[in-house]
């Protein structure tokens, strides 16, 4: 029978690199252009985003964990030139992506192809060729369709556009990558004080907190972490930054309602 959705039977797992080009005209190298693009639309136009960027002062580092192609860190070199950029990504084609796009357009940032969490050793990534931004050291599967079918709801996705999405969607393949900690990353690269730490991880959030202790906490002026709220993690993490002193504000994309994904802007300044 033929396929209906035009996808083969097989579908690869080593795709090329792509081009993507921002609305500025900045062309950028993309694991995935279409996936760029709604990357890109999201997170410039999100209030917390620019917010967290907002009165960064020179010298601060911005440390962008689980960076992807770098997106998020061109937007918040774009908002405070003066800071220094630190940005990590597991993934081997996400992370080479990371590595030109930087080199082009925010050439004093620094790329490591790295994970974060609590404690450094290596672990076993899902890599997603077709939605690199989904690769996660935390595998739930419960959580991934919950969020997917929350996503293609609140867009209105239609039925083929919906069997092309899971099908692509659940294409992976593990890959062994390295962990270090915000406190070793902090110490080793002679980091003083954190104007922003931007977490985005899928699910590993609270190891990446859990990895920051006691003596760098308050050299951390601002964190923006999407929290994805399994078992009250949302307000577990609220609590422990109201607890290291600061004030919380937490919001959701329209297109994750229903899921289980929400933004977390913590501030103390």
């Amino acid at each position: 029978m033929p396929n209906p959705w035009d996808l083969p039977d097989e579908l690869p797992t080593d795709l090329p690199v792509s081009r993507c080009e921002l609305p500025d005209g900045r062309v950028l190298s993309a694991v995935q252009e279409a996936e760029a693009h709604t990357l890109w639309e999201e997170i410039s136009n999100a209030a917390p985003y620019r917010k967290a960027a907002e009165g960064l002062r020179p010298g601060e580092a911005v440390i962008d964990v689980g960076a992807h192609i770098g997106l998020a860190s061109l937007l918040f070199g774009g908002l405070a030139p003066e800071s220094r950029v630190l940005a990590f990504e597991p993934a081997p084609k996400a992370y080479t992506c990371l590595e030109d796009n930087l080199a082009r357009h925010l050439p004093a940032a620094t790329a490591f192809r790295q994970a974060l969490g609590a404690a450094p050793g290596t672990s076993e990534l899902t890599y997603r060729p077709y939605v690199a931004s989904a690769s996660t050291l935390y595998d739930d599967a419960e959580d991934d369709a919950r969020n997917l079918e929350a996503h293609l709801d609140n867009i209105g996705a239609d039925e083929r556009t919906r069997e092309v999405v899971r099908r692509t969607f659940n294409v992976s393949q593990r890959v062994t990558v390295e962990v270090t900690t915000l406190a070793a990353v902090m110490a080793e690269h002679d980091v003083d004080r954190v104007g922003l730490l931007k977490i985005d991880v899928e699910r590993g959030e609270l190891d990446v907190l859990d990895g920051i202790d006691s003596a760098c906490w308050p050299r951390i002026r601002r964190v923006l972490l999407e929290v994805h709220d399994i078992d009250g993690r949302l307000g577990r993490v609220v609590s422990r930054l109201s607890g290291l002193g600061f004030h919380a504000t937490v919001s959701q994309w329209g297109v994750y309602v229903g899921g289980s994904v929400h933004l977390v802007l913590a501030e103390r300044d």
